[in-house]
């Protein structure tokens, strides 16, 4: 993937969370409150916080965290192409979340 192309991907990416979030009052998904992450409109797909949740449940997440996550899952939602965060885009998510620390 080379410069241009990434920079491309990016706005569109960009451009599809300023549209989910057009009647909110956030425009990036690094913005959006955890209430609305975790309400029915902003959850990802069915079963997609399984791991998640046992990572909070165990005490290897906090809801800080958490939301900081989902977050990141709805990015990389946004960078496929896919209208939801799926168990793979919040898995790879919390991957790298891991990583980070």
């Amino acid at each position: 993937l080379d410069t241009a192309a990434a920079r491309a991907r990016i706005l569109v990416a960009r451009a599809t969370a300023a549209e989910r979030l057009r009647s909110t009052p956030w425009r990036l998904n690094a913005h959006v409150a955890g209430a609305w992450l975790r309400s029915p409109v902003g959850a990802p797909a069915n079963g997609a916080t399984a791991g998640l949740d046992r990572a909070l449940e165990r005490g290897g997440i906090t809801m800080r965290g958490y939301d900081r996550v989902l977050r990141l899952a709805w990015t990389l939602s946004d960078l496929d192409g896919t209208s939801r965060p799926d168990a793979d885009h919040v898995g790879r998510a919390l991957y790298l979340r891991k990583a980070a620390r």
